[in-house]
């Protein structure tokens, strides 16, 4: 449990990490809001985190980086996280439409009762997995505002993922 809370807590200072560390030279600072739906976890999750632009190179490229970390009310006594870093890359030729990859942290563990009886038997009933994501999405108005957005994580959290939320 307190680990589990410990690693919550790195990853969501992961992403506020993300806004300092993010280049300095044109660097377009936002922050994201977003709900997800996950599949195979079958669970409604919220989220925050950061985009930023990558330099002036890549802004003329249509090119962005976004860090997030979302949590998921999975039923008790399993928790679901992860910690997503990706780059975005605009389709110029249909506004506000983009897609891109990058990579996936998960956790799920179970608590309460459950921890204590796998613990107690040897067992490890917590999982850490690193993946790929592969996504797709439309931002409404082009730029800032709202947007829905299509995730595949293969490996780490394994399974699709529907989203949608607000880049400010």
């Amino acid at each position: 449990m307190q680990t589990s809370l410990r690693t919550m807590v790195a990853g969501a200072a992961l992403v506020v990490a993300a806004t300092f560390t993010a280049p300095a030279a044109n660097a377009q600072i936002g922050f994201v809001v977003q709900g997800s739906y996950g599949m195979d976890v079958e669970a409604v999750g919220v989220g925050a985190g950061v985009s930023f632009g990558l330099g002036s190179m890549t802004a003329n490229s249509g090119i962005s980086a976004e860090a997030t970390f979302d949590y998921f009310f999975v039923d008790d006594p399993l928790k679901f996280w992860e910690i997503n870093g990706n780059a975005l890359y605009d389709i110029r030729s249909v506004r506000g439409l983009y897609v891109g990859a990058g990579i996936n942290y998960a956790n799920s563990d179970v608590g309460g009762d459950l921890d204590d009886l796998c613990d107690s038997a040897g067992a490890d009933c917590s999982s850490s997995d690193i993946g790929i994501n592969v996504l797709s999405g439309y931002k409404f108005g082009g730029g800032k505002g709202p947007f829905v957005q299509a995730r595949f994580a293969i490996g780490g959290g394994d399974q699709l993922y529907l989203t949608g939320g607000f880049r400010f």
